[in-house]
């Protein structure tokens, strides 16, 4: 089981403080306001993982770089950020569809954003890391969205307390993030790496795992 989420958040800021300082410069302080507001605009309740991180993380404003705390190259969203977001992405019509469709299950593929799709991280190019909140084993999990292709490799994370967990390890024990996504998703003959973390000029990066 993944440990809790302020115990991994607790790891990776104090590691960033020390070995990526520029990284830990962009993250922001949250609010509690803009929280609240985002509760209020997605139809379901959010899972505790994510509105405990929220309460501990006030992303890093527009993406440039400097905050990329999730592989290969995502900075969080601020509670506000997701808000936002959401209203842009969010396809007129899908909250009906989504409703009407017995068989749509968390961690299924999707060609328009849901209603119950929030973002939580993005890489300044239209694709976003969001927690998928359809019904489902997999409710609650992490999924990538494509700007070109939507939701189509599966999870990456089973959670949000997972995804921490994983970032922790990776920076402070140098073990492989993304490891369990990456062998599902060649399993499926989607194309995957686990990646490692590195830091250059203070900020962290992520590059793939070479076997």
């Amino acid at each position: 089981m993944p440990e809790a989420v302020g115990e991994s958040w607790q790891r990776i800021t104090t590691w960033l403080r020390t070995r990526a300082p520029v990284t830990a410069t962009a993250l922001a302080t949250a609010s509690e306001v803009d929280l609240q507001a985002l509760v209020e605009d997605v139809p379901v309740p959010l899972p505790d993982d994510l509105v405990t991180w929220w309460r501990l993380c006030g992303g890093t404003g527009l993406p440039d770089g400097d905050g990329a705390l999730f592989p290969p190259f995502y900075e969080p969203h601020s509670a506000r950020g997701a808000l936002e977001t959401r209203r842009l992405l969010v396809t007129p019509g899908t909250a009906t569809s989504h409703r009407a469709s017995g068989s749509d299950e968390a961690g299924d593929r999707a060609g328009a954003f849901l209603d119950v799709f929030v973002p939580i991280a993005a890489d300044g190019t239209g694709d976003h890391l969001f927690v998928d909140l359809r019904p489902g084993r997999w409710h609650g999990c992490v999924q990538h969205w494509s700007a070109d292709d939507g939701c189509q490799t599966g999870p990456w994370w089973t959670d949000v307390a997972d995804l921490l967990s994983d970032i922790a390890n990776a920076v402070t024990r140098g073990t492989k993030a993304r490891e369990a996504y990456a062998e599902r998703a060649r399993a499926r003959h989607f194309r995957a790496s686990a990646q490692l973390a590195h830091v250059e000029e203070g900020r962290l990066t992520w590059q793939p795992f070479r076997a």
